[in-house]
């Protein structure tokens, strides 16, 4: 595993984060207890020493599995949760999150979504207010647009940058991600492999997840888009072949070859996904590839609607 500096906090972050999302069960199928556990272990063992999780994730049942996972490693990896954007909900939120994961202090506690009801002056002045109590060593945030990320750092130090972002997801590319790296914040992304289109698993639509998933609403599963999509995985599968990779293993190096990134959140439910997505790191596409992956790709991003997340979700 190779490392990288995580912001301003001091410490090396490993060029893969686990996610955590899918061991909260809600809306991911067929998930098993005993599976997420030997997958957490795995990620150790490969060198993963940072791990995503969230409330909103089986309402804090990611967060218990994750707790108990690591409670005899707690020395190997750092810990990050996400909470929404209410001030009473922060201050109560990291307690119950503190009590489930079996910890005194979080190291990562990061707003999940900003609301549009809520200033965030008073979100992140409550993120601050925690952090001063000792109950959490950074601040971050996730989904945070420009406007968003300027009043947030005008409040408080913020560490953390947790946007959407893959080949297609490219929202960030022109505002939010310089402005991170002029200030030194950490951009640690969610989904580099767009839920799973990336993984090469839909080839058609027939294979697109049903309602129940929630991968279901995904704005790359739209007509007309989808298929574009798949012309580019296509593309992506062939660059693949000639370095030895497999087409997850190639998003996973162009998200770390991205100027400004710093390293992606990748889930994996089960520890033969989780080494296939180590073999992500450790090599890098010919520059001519990952412009021309990064021109398709971009094709795609450009005709999405990007008012909502990718799928379909506005917090209220």
């Amino acid at each position: 595993m190779e490392y990288r500096k995580l912001g301003r906090t001091g410490e090396q972050v490993s060029e893969i984060i686990l996610g955590a999302w899918q061991y909260g069960k809600a809306n991911w199928g067929d998930i098993k207890d005993d599976e997420s556990v030997a997958t957490i272990h795995a990620a150790l063992d490969a060198g993963i020493n940072m791990i995503d999780t969230a409330v909103g994730y089986g309402q804090g049942y990611s967060e218990e599995i994750v707790g108990k996972a690591v409670a005899q490693r707690r020395d190997e990896v750092l810990l990050a949760s996400k909470v929404g954007a209410s001030p009473e909900g922060i201050r109560k939120g990291i307690d119950e999150c503190l009590q489930r994961m079996g910890l005194e202090r979080i190291d990562l506690y990061q707003v999940h979504y900003p609301s549009p009801r809520i200033p965030i002056e008073d979100t992140i002045g409550a993120m601050a207010e925690i952090q001063q109590a000792g109950k959490i060593r950074w601040i971050g945030v996730s989904n945070f647009d420009l406007e968003q990320m300027n009043r947030a750092v005008a409040t408080a130090r913020i560490e953390t940058c947790q946007p959407p972002f893959n080949v297609f997801w490219r929202q960030i590319d022109e505002d939010v991600l310089p402005f991170c790296v002029e200030h030194e914040i950490a951009v640690i992304p969610y989904s580099p492999l767009a839920q799973g289109l990336l993984t090469g698993k839909f080839r058609k639509r027939e294979d697109i997840p049903g309602e129940g998933d929630i991968r279901s609403k995904n704005k790359l599963f739209a007509p007309g888009i989808f298929e574009q999509c798949l012309a580019v995985v296509e593309y992506m599968e062939g660059v693949a072949a000639k370095h030895g990779k497999t087409l997850v293993q190639t998003a996973i190096a162009w998200t770390l070859q991205f100027p400004g990134i710093t390293a992606p959140i990748v889930g994996a439910r089960r520890p033969d996904q989780l080494a296939q997505n180590v073999g992500g790191v450790g090599w890098k596409l010919d520059e001519a590839e990952f412009q021309e992956i990064s021109r398709r790709g971009l094709e795609v991003g450009k005709q999405l609607d990007y008012s909502s997340n990718m799928w379909g979700y506005a917090p209220k």
